[in-house]
C-alpha cells in the first residue's frame, strides 16, 4: 500500500501559505458567486551507460542506421551542436507503438537543478506515452556552476530565471524548437499534436514556448511555475493549463518571490516578484482572448480544483489545477528519499497529475 507522506515545512507554510489562503479564498468566492528502485528496468538499464559531460542517459530506442543524421549518438542519447555548445535530449518511444501511425510529440523539460534523468523518472510521461501511443522527448538544459554541488545545476533561460542560462540569455528556444524538428524528421510525428510539459524552471520554459513558438506547440500543461517574460508578438492562442500546489513552499502560490535567488537579473526586475498561480491564470486568459472576467469553468474536487476560461480565441483554453494539500512537486512520484530531496514528496497517487494534465492537452489538434 501506498504511504501518504505529504511533508508540511511550517516555517514555508506561514510565509507561504497563510498570505495566499485568504486570496485563494476570495477568488473562489468571487468565481463561483527518487530512489533507484522506483525506476521501471529500462532506466536503469540506461543508467549502466555513461553519459557525456553536463547531460544525462536517455532511452536506448534504436535509430535508422542511416549517414548524416541530423544529430549525434553518444551512448544512448542524441547531442547536436547549437550555439556553440553541446545540446542533449533523450527519447521515450514504446516498444508497441505502430510505426506507420503518426503519433503525438511530448516535449517534457526538467526543473532547475534536475535533469532529463530524474525528471523522466519523476513526471510519469514515459507511461503516459505507453499507454497512449506517443513519443516523449526529454532535452537538457545548461549548467550553471555550484559550490555546494560539484555537477552544477541545470536549467533553461525561461525569462528572468534560471541561473547562467538566463542571465547569459541562452537559445534554449532556438535548442528546443531543433529537437522538435530533428524529431518529425526521425520519427512518424503527427505535427499537428506537439505538446509541451514541465515542471518548476522547466514549466516556465514551456510557457515560454508556447509564447515563442505557438506555430509548432499544439498546448502545454506543466507543474509549479509562472510565464516570466513579456508577451511576444508572435503569440498565437493555443490552450495552457499550470498546475500549483497550494502549500508550494519554493514557487509560492501567490507569488514567485522565494525564485529571485536563482538568477541575481531577478533582483533589479519587479516583473519577476508580481506573478502568482492566479495571476498567471488571468494574464494567459488576456492572453488567448478569452471572454468573461470571472472563470466559466470550475471543477471542484476533495483534493483539488480547476478553474479556468474556456470562451476564447483559436478555440484555446486556460486552465489552472489547485492541489490543496501539495507542495512544490505536484507529481504523484516523490522526487527522492535523501538529503533536500525528502521536502519535495509527492502526492502518492492521490493525484494523478500528469495524466489530468495529459487529458487537457491530448484533447487538442492544430
Amino acid at each position: 500500500m501506498k504511504k501518504i507522506s505529504l511533508i508540511f515545512i511550517i516555517s514555508f507554510i506561514i510565509l507561504g501559505a497563510s498570505g495566499s489562503y485568504g486570496y485563494f479564498l476570495y477568488v473562489y468566492e468571487y468565481n463561483t458567486s527518487s530512489s533507484e528502485e522506483a525506476l521501471a528496468p529500462e532506466l536503469i538499464e540506461e543508467e549502466q551507460n555513461t553519459p557525456a559531460e553536463n547531460q544525462t542517459a536517455s532511452n536506448g530506442t534504436d535509430e535508422p542506421q542511416e549517414e548524416n543524421l541530423p544529430f549525434e549518438t553518444i551512448g544512448i542519447y542524441k547531442c547536436i551542436d547549437h550555439d556553440s555548445e553541446q545540446r542533449c535530449w533523450q527519447t521515450h518511444v514504446p516498444d508497441s507503438l505502430d510505426l506507420n501511425i503518426p503519433v503525438p510529440l511530448i516535449v517534457d523539460l526538467h526543473g532547475y537543478t534536475s535533469n532529463s534523468t530524474n525528471h523522466r523518472e519523476l513526471s510519469d510521461f514515459d507511461n503516459i506515452a505507453n499507454e497512449n501511443g506517443a513519443i516523449v522527448v526529454y532535452p537538457d538544459g545548461l549548467t550553471t556552476p555550484d559550490l555546494f554541488n560539484s555537477n552544477g545545476n541545470q536549467g533553461w533561460n525561461s525569462g528572468w530565471c534560471c541561473g547562467n542560462p538566463a542571465s547569459d540569455n541562452t537559445d534554449d528556444v532556438g535548442f528546443i524548437e531543433r529537437v522538435v524538428e530533428i524529431s518529425l524528421e526521425i520519427h512518424n510525428i503527427d505535427s499537428t499534436r506537439i505538446y509541451a510539459s514541465g515542471w518548476s524552471n522547466g514549466c516556465a520554459m514551456a510557457q515560454r514556448m508556447a509564447m515563442d513558438s505557438s506555430h509548432i506547440f499544439t498546448a502545454v500543461g506543466c507543474m509549479s511555475f509562472y510565464l516570466l517574460m513579456s508577451p511576444n508578438e508572435v503569440y498565437s492562442p493555443i490552450p495552457i493549463m499550470e498546475v500549483h500546489g497550494f502549500l508550494d513552499q519554493v514557487v509560492l502560490y501567490e507569488s514567485s518571490i522565494l525564485s529571485i535567488p536563482t538568477n541575481p537579473e531577478a533582483w533589479t526586475d519587479p516583473e519577476a516578484v508580481q506573478t502568482g498561480a492566479i495571476e498567471n491564470l488571468y494574464e494567459w486568459a488576456t492572453l488567448n482572448g478569452c471572454t468573461g472576467t470571472i472563470p466559466d469553468f470550475n471543477d471542484q474536487q476533495p483534493l483539488y480544483s480547476i478553474q479556468g476560461f474556456s470562451d476564447c480565441e483559436n478555440n484555446s483554453q486556460v486552465r489552472l489545477m489547485t492541489i490543496y494539500a501539495a507542495q512544490h512537486n505536484p507529481y504523484a512520484n516523490d522526487v527522492g528519499d535523501e538529503g533536500a530531496e525528502i521536502l519535495l514528496p509527492g502526492t502518492q497517487g492521490l493525484v494523478e497529475t500528469s495524466y489530468i494534465v495529459w487529458d487537457f492537452i491530448s484533447q487538442f489538434s492544430k
